[in-house]
């Protein structure tokens, strides 16, 4: 084969990609594939069909990072600016933003409960204890006892997380709680400076915004791989037998993020106008919901947020603080699978669920959740262990049992994050005067995310 026919054939093999991203096309192609090859494949290449997954989920979120917080940046400093914005611009802002931040939170830590209340995950059958005994006892080395509250300590779990120490260190090393915090006082800063001295650095972070942008309309055409080899990965190497046990907290996660995208519906319709939304040919929460879920990844949803908000007329620093700042700090999808899970392991130790301890699992699910900043995939489970040790709740059984069902859990805990997110920035972010025809984007907007490819509704927001 020669190098043209070879590039040809790549050529051709890629441009596939996009066309496997709409949902139809997922369910009709993906998934059976996904499943049927799971079946089929060795232990050993399920392995590495899991380890490309989580690779590309990395790739993918890689340009996503840099493209939040320069939008951090940026935006912090523009709508502080006094030169730009009034005293009263600035607090209405960020009065509505935490508002809705707050509200958001305990919303969705409130919807968890309820789900769980109503789903009742952890109370098992039998047959369930039985597959799960059966399962810990081949498949698990479980240590109860001391040492393992112990090392779940929370004398750092807040303050040596938020303040930050070396901004490109903290970014390297996965701190995105003191990235966030450094990037709000580098904004601050921005602000309280003339324009003329603060503009190169603007430039500076505006293409690094911009090329972000490109590399990640890249690497979003990875998703239908990205899906091939997680679920495929899954069904290969989870016990059938614990998916049946969890059936139950499965399908919670699941309905959470099903009844985030419906509030976040409501929301986008309660808060636009049928002016904003005239320009608009599907609803764009349904594109953040699917791309999220696509790429196990919420912060990849961000262009498409900021596109359409900006072209439905919405105030361009207030799009990027409100969801830039949403997607990083409010982490909702942790929030509501914290709160499930450890009403979870309250059931499977049959701890009685009274309104006071209820009360507790929201706070405890809202904050281990939004401490799990910049984690992704079974990296936030353990975060879980904070609340367990509160209710003396022993940890490693809880959290193999969690682990072993995770990678089937983190596409719907990355769409709660993005639909979410979606509602704040709708809340926080005010019009502008002009009109929304003004500020639509043009055609060579650099996801495309508006205005393109409007046949069907595609997973990156077509």
């Amino acid at each position: 084969m020669t190098s043209s026919s070879l590039a040809t054939f790549f050529g051709r093999a890629f441009a596939i990609l996009p066309v496997l991203r709409r949902p139809r096309n997922f369910f009709l192609y993906i998934l059976p594939f996904s499943i049927v090859l799971g079946r089929l494949v060795s232990p050993q290449i399920a392995s590495l069909l899991n380890d490309a997954g989580l690779a590309m989920v990395q790739l993918i979120a890689f340009p996503a990072i840099p493209l939040v917080l320069s939008a951090v940046m940026i935006s912090i400093a523009n709508i502080f600016s006094s030169s730009t914005r009034s005293q009263a611009d600035r607090l209405h802002f960020s009065g509505r933003f935490f508002i809705a931040l707050i509200a958001t939170i305990i919303l969705a830590a409130l919807l968890a409960v309820l789900l769980s209340i109503y789903q009742a995950p952890g109370i098992l059958s039998p047959d369930g204890k039985l597959s799960i005994g059966r399962f810990m006892l081949d498949i698990t080395d479980i240590r109860v006892g001391a040492p393992g509250v112990e090392s779940l300590s929370t004398s750092d779990f807040w303050i040596n997380k938020i303040v930050p120490n070396n901004i490109i260190a903290d970014a390297s090393s996965g701190q995105t709680l003191r990235v966030i915090t450094g990037s709000i006082l580098a904004g601050l800063a921005m602000s309280r400076l003339s324009p003329n001295r603060t503009q190169p650095l603007i430039a500076l972070l505006r293409s690094v915004n911009t090329i972000s942008v490109q590399v990640l309309s890249i690497v979003l055409n990875l998703a239908p791989l990205v899906l091939i080899c997680l679920i495929a990965g899954a069904v290969s190497t989870i016990n059938a037998e614990i998916v049946v046990a969890l059936l139950n907290f499965t399908i919670c996660v699941f309905l959470t993020a099903i009844a985030s995208l419906g509030i976040s519906r409501l929301v986008f319709r309660r808060f636009t106008t049928s002016n904003e939304r005239s320009s608009l040919t599907s609803n764009p929460v349904d594109s953040v919901f699917l791309l999220s879920l696509s790429t196990g990844s919420s912060m990849t949803s961000y262009p498409l947020m900021f596109d359409t908000l900006r072209g439905m007329g919405r105030d361009e620093s207030e799009v990027e603080a409100s969801a830039s700042l949403s997607l990083l700090i409010a982490r909702l999808g942790n929030v509501t699978y914290n709160v499930i899970a450890i009403i979870f392991a309250l059931n499977l130790y049959e701890v009685a669920l009274t309104p006071f301890r209820l009360i507790e699992v929201i706070a405890l699910g809202a904050i281990t959740g939004i401490s799990a900043a910049g984690l992704t995939g079974v990296a936030t489970v353990p975060t879980i262990g904070v609340a367990l040790a509160y209710f003396q709740v022993p940890i490693p059984p809880v959290l193999v049992l969690l682990l072993a069902i995770d990678p089937i859990l983190t596409l719907p805990r990355a769409a709660t994050t993005g639909v979410l997110a979606m509602g704040i920035s709708v809340v926080s972010s005010s019009r502008k005067n002009s009109s929304p025809q003004d500020s639509q984007p043009s055609s060579s907007s650099p996801l495309g995310l508006i205005g393109q490819d409007k046949d069907a509704l595609s997973l990156e927001g077509g």
